[in-house]
């Protein structure tokens, strides 16, 4: 059976949206999109406040189209405080939320449970993610409300020597379960991207793919909790190429 979601590894999510480089938003259909529970909270002044930032969080906040969203996105990547070099600083580490994707259910079928049991999506980077997964390692964990689970799928990421926007995502891929904090279940290592790719029910051209490059369009540098983070899939399995995410620091 393959897992229960899928990490930035594979993202097994529809392409939804492409950079400035020429494509558009795939879809406009709100049922497929991710919107945090907590989104609310992320509208808080910010160091990096500017007309651009605030129309981005509205137009999630709003569920405006995902044409409107992704305006929106390339209009704030412009003013980049990591002046793309995201993917080589520290203030990339920490603990990240999910509050804006599209094709949840693609990325996993738990993010479209009822809002009482529907999980919280994390990625856990530098720092944060070497106290549970180890160093050079990230994490997504999908942490469930109401019973204390979590499912944490992680792998090695490293920046890429000639882009210091981009990670390179690289296997061993390891999901665990985490129950009451303390006990550590492993279900899944796969010492490959196409082995792991393969238990995800991709095809023989996925498998074949190179590693997953996960550009960092967006990063706001201030290290405190607010901060906004645009990342995009840009090079691997062809299915994902062109996946767009919008994290919030908590």
């Amino acid at each position: 059976h393959a897992p229960a979601f899928h990490f930035m590894t594979t993202l097994h999510i529809e392409p939804i949206g492409r950079s400035d480089r020429g494509s558009k938003m795939g879809t406009n259909d709100k049922a497929k999109r991710y919107t945090s529970n907590h989104l609310r909270s992320s509208t808080r002044r910010s160091a990096f406040d500017s007309p651009e930032r605030r129309s981005l969080l509205e137009a999630i906040a709003s569920r405006s189209s995902d044409d409107v969203v992704a305006d929106a996105i390339n209009r704030l990547e412009k003013l980049d405080p990591s002046g793309g070099k995201a993917a080589s600083s520290t203030d990339l580490g920490g603990t990240w939320e999910l509050i804006y994707s599209v094709n949840a259910e693609a990325f996993s079928p738990l993010l479209n449970l009822p809002q009482p049991v529907r999980p919280t999506s994390l990625q856990l980077l530098g720092k944060d993610a070497a106290k549970s997964v180890g160093e050079g390692r990230i994490a997504q964990v999908l942490n469930f409300p109401i019973f204390p689970l979590s499912l944490e799928l992680s792998s090695g990421a490293v920046p890429v020597p000639s882009d210091p926007s981009t990670l390179e995502i690289f296997p061993p891929f390891r999901l665990e379960a985490v129950v009451a904090t303390n006990n550590r279940f492993q279900f899944v290592e796969s010492g490959s991207d196409a082995e792991f790719r393969g238990l995800n029910g991709r095809d023989d051209e996925a498998q074949a793919a190179g590693r997953n490059l996960y550009k960092q369009r967006y990063l706001e540098t201030s290290g405190k909790k607010g901060d906004l983070r645009i990342s995009e899939v840009i090079a691997g399995d062809p299915a994902i190429v062109g996946v767009i995410f919008v994290h919030r620091r908590i």
